[in-house]
């Protein structure tokens, strides 16, 4: 009882002593005195609170809420964080705490995708083992993604080069194998120079130079490890549909990788008699399988891979060596290039070649007479379903696929990767290692391999480090298990990912394949889903500034670069030196280009909130972001607002306990009441809905000039403004994570009107999102081609107990009307639709137009819709004006 008599005479109640025992105190005297800002105590406020948040489970997610799988792409162990890195995990983490906050349970692992070329120069270069040098790498990385305060379940931590891992990759592997998914094949591949390797089409650019090395990729032919991904290419493009709302142009960047599919594939072995083409086999497709059982011969184009084994393009029509058997006439096709003049006239007529190859016809007369064949006296009828079931029998594929996709190459010739777990006879003949042998290690390959009777060597070639990555966000979930790749029940309960956060350079090559395999497991029963991702998070490149001399083109360091004395706009700079004149742009950080920036160093002179909140405010996440463009000032403005906000009612806190209550209007509660369901739900939409992190930060900010605009004398007394304050410090530590923790330690020194709603006796990490009132409003949305047709305000009681035709007659009839009459008008009609609800935040109606309306001619009717609001507005502005000069009139 001692210290209730010491503060009994301050006006402190016992309860107020008990809550500030509790929670933990904060760094700074607060309230703050006139001359402290805390923009200025960054640092030191993280040096205080970092460990402990480190430390603390971050938000109130348990085991028991519903889960949110949320996933960034895993780094690959260069042992450095870049700029880059930094952005795609700020946004997840984001993400991770906003749910958490929200009462989910929350999985955010992190992880290495270890193996790779990189290591394996690197650690030549050095004399060292690449091992080494990757999880020497990856441990740095690891403390300096610790010092940037990052939420991992770093309990989950994998590595795609620990043999615990790739012997799941090898399973899978043979897995395929044993579906006939994976082929040796001697095929004309993409050839590094420079790597000394294989590349897949997929990583090769619009130029035809190497992904990694930018070196121009040459063709060769070599015997290979291949995956038919062909055959899954329409189920895979057909699976786009249901995530296009979401996916948007990562969804017509895939689609368009895979190609259209309406083409049927066969695989025929090339023959003609020379050991080369053992394993060689000729990719045929067509439109109409049935034409198949009336061709004798087949005509490439005189680009086709064949074709370039001739010393010389041919002048004529020209038979190549080798032969493909018909599998329906049992018979030979001999392979024909046309003469030059013959393949113009083709591609005159539009004749189509697909993958460079078509079927022979009876009016190609020139080539029948070439190859001394008369005309078919009676064609042969044959439907499409008997010849697939022929080309199944005789195991020559026969299915519908795609224009363009061809097998994936997945040998590489280097060491540092996953071995292939297969071993090669002295024939070339090749056997999979059984799964007891499993994993094949680094160190054995080359190795004598001995399995039921066969005798070979393991397989010296390595995995594409893309086929890693096909699968890791299942080993996410059961990392530890040693008896499966991953436990189904825990798999069918966590997957799919809720939301994967990642750069849009890996939609059509690691996303395409990951979706492959995941599609694969499904057809084998081994994962209870086809598609592994859900919602995507596609980030843009961060950017730096760059000095280029522009008489030479050469890349300038920044410390020789000072800006123009003639300049007062500071966008104008020159050499330190010789005064010459250099252009500055921004462009993808690089070494190369001397403009990266270490985010080490920016957190080390700015601290982790503020370098966070420079890289989450300054562009959407799938904008590219110009790095040192955001007005820090700015954004220490805002904190100094925030920390007034705070301030301000404390200091009435303080004054009601030693003065006792005063009424507040209320019209003063109204407002604060309705800022902060409109913030409130903005913020949550933003981030859960939209995942504009941006904006949400906009949002924040709005709310805070809204609390500025209180009369002092009721920061203390208002329950509305002590609900905002406490909101706004709770959703900002999503962004601003130490900063929350010291502004909530300081509104927690003080009881609380609504001592229920506001938990003063745990840290901020443990409170509640804020939600939304029950009577407020929700937005009421409309969409067509993912388009925004409209968002109007409405109460969500009446939105939320509608049902879906309901909803739809209130958009047509009432709070949408506009617009469904301009649709009306253009002749647009609508085929379906779907209403899609999140309580508190939106209920949107999502249109299905029917066979003829276009992304144009929906902005047409947004235009028009525009048009007559400019001119209600303005009717109305003119009534207004008339009613006021009678009313001025009659008073006169």
């Amino acid at each position: 009882m001692l210290a209730y008599k010491r503060y009994a005479g301050q006006g402190l109640s016992f309860r107020k002593l008990f809550v500030r025992s509790l929670a933990t105190k904060p760094y700074l005297q607060w309230p703050l005195d006139a001359d402290t800002k805390c923009s200025n105590s960054l640092h030191d406020i993280e040096g205080y609170w970092s460990e402990r948040l480190s430390k603390a489970v971050v938000g109130v997610g348990s085991e028991t809420g519903e889960k949110k799988y949320v996933l960034s792409m895993f780094p690959y162990p260069s042992g450095m964080l870049h700029m880059g890195h930094m952005r795609v995990y700020s946004i997840s983490d984001v993400l991770s705490r906003y749910y958490k906050l929200n009462g989910y349970n929350v999985i955010h692992p992190i992880g290495w995708d270890g193996f790779g070329l990189p290591a394996e120069n690197a650690a030549i270069e050095r004399g060292i083992d690449p091992k080494e040098w990757t999880y020497a790498n990856a441990a740095a990385m690891k403390e300096q993604l610790l010092r940037t305060g990052i939420q991992f379940d770093w309990d989950r931590e994998i590595f795609t080069c620990d043999p615990s891992f790739y012997k799941w990759t090898q399973w899978i592997f043979l897995k395929l194998y044993e579906a006939d998914l994976v082929h040796r094949t001697v095929a004309e591949v993409n050839w590094d120079p420079i790597d000394q390797t294989v590349l897949a089409e997929e990583q090769i650019d619009g130029h035809g130079n190497s992904w990694r090395s930018g070196a121009k990729a040459e063709k060769r032919k070599l015997a290979q490890w291949m995956i038919e991904t062909p055959k899954y290419a329409k189920r895979l493009a057909d699976g786009l549909a249901a995530l296009r709302s979401d996916w948007k142009e990562i969804a017509d960047i895939q689609d368009n990788w895979i190609g259209k599919c309406d083409v049927y594939r066969f695989v025929l072995p090339l023959k003609d008699g020379r050991t080369n083409r053992e394993f060689e086999k000729f990719d045929l497709r067509v439109v109409d399988p049935s034409e198949i059982a009336n061709a004798r011969f087949v005509v490439v184009s005189r680009d086709h891979p064949l074709v370039r084994e001739l010393k010389k393009p041919p002048t004529d029509i020209t038979v190549l060596p080798p032969t493909v058997p018909n599998f329906v006439t049992g018979k030979p096709m001999p392979i024909v290039v046309l003469s030059e003049a013959l393949a113009e006239q083709d591609n005159a007529a539009g004749v189509e070649y697909v993958l460079k190859a078509r079927l022979g016809r009876e009016t190609d007369i020139d080539v029948l007479a070439a190859l001394k064949l008369k005309p078919l006296e009676k064609p042969v009828e044959i439907s499409t379903e008997e010849v697939l079931k022929l080309a199944e029998k005789h195991r020559t594929a026969g299915y519908l696929t795609s224009r363009t996709l061809v097998d994936w190459v997945v040998s590489r010739q280097r060491g540092w990767g996953t071995p292939i777990p297969m071993a090669i006879t002295k024939k070339g003949d090749a056997f999979p290692v059984e799964e007891v042998h499993l994993p094949v290690l680094t160190e054995h390959r080359g190795d004598e391999f001995h399995s039921r009777g066969k005798v070979g060597h393991l397989e010296t070639d390595t995995l594409d480090t893309f086929f890693d990555s096909t699968w890791y966000y299942l080993r996410f979930l059961d990392p530890k298990n040693d008896k499966t790749f991953a436990d189904k029940e825990i798999t069918s309960k966590l997957m799919p990912v809720d939301v994967y956060v990642g750069g849009v350079e890996h939609a059509a090559v690691h996303m395409f394949f990951a979706r492959f395999v995941s599609y694969f497991l499904h057809d084998l029963g081994l994962v209870s889903y086809e598609e592994p991702f859900d919602k995507l998070v596609p980030q843009g490149i961060v950017r730096g500034r760059t000095f280029i001399d522009p008489n030479t083109g050469a890349y300038v360091l920044s410390e020789d670069v000072e800006q123009s004395s003639d300049d007062a706009s500071g966008e104008s700079f020159v050499h330190a030196k010789t005064g010459a004149i250099i252009e500055a742009v921004f462009e993808k950080m690089s070494k190369s280009k001397h403009n990266g920036v270490d985010p080490i160093e920016v957190i080390n002179r700015d601290g982790t909130d503020l370098a966070r909140l420079q890289l989450l405010h300054a562009a959407s996440p799938k904008a590219n972001l110009d790095w040192g463009v955001t007005d820090l000032k700015g954004l220490k403005t805002w904190i100094d607002r925030v920390a007034w906000a705070v301030n301000a009612y404390i200091d009435g806190r303080k004054a009601a306990i030693r003065d006792g209550k005063k009424a507040v209007p209320k019209d003063v509660e109204k407002v604060y009441r309705e800022s902060y369901n409109y913030f409130v739900r903005n913020t949550s939409m933003l981030l859960e809905v939209l995942r504009i992190h941006n904006t949400a930060i906009s949002r924040l900010q709005g709310l805070t000039n809204a609390l500025r605009k209180v009369n002092p004398e009721f920061a203390g007394q208002s329950v509305e403004y002590e609900r905002c304050v406490h909101a706004l410090v709770v959703m900002l530590q999503v962004f601003a994570p130490n900063l929350a923790a010291e502004l909530w330690s300081a509104l927690s020194q003080v009881e609380a009107i609504d001592s229920k709603t506001w938990n003063h006796k745990e840290d901020v990490i443990k409170q509640q999102w804020p939600q939304v009132d029950a009577d407020a409003d929700v937005d009421f949305c409309l969409s067509a081609f993912d388009i925004s047709c409209g968002r109007i305000p409405v109460g969500r009681q009446l939105l939320e107990k509608a049902s879906d035709a309901e909803i739809v007659e209130l958009a047509k009839k009432q709070y949408h009307q506009t617009f469904f009459g301009e649709l009306t008008k253009a002749g647009i009609n609508i085929a379906d639709f779907a209403v899609v609800r999140r309580d508190g935040f939106h209920v949107t109606v999502e249109l299905k137009l029917a066979e003829g309306a276009t992304e144009e001619s929906v902005r047409n009717v947004l235009d028009s819709v525009g048009r007559l609001r400019m001119k209600a507005a303005k009717d109305a502005k003119k009534n207004r004006t008339k009613v006021r000069k009678a009313i001025a009139e009659g008073s006169a």
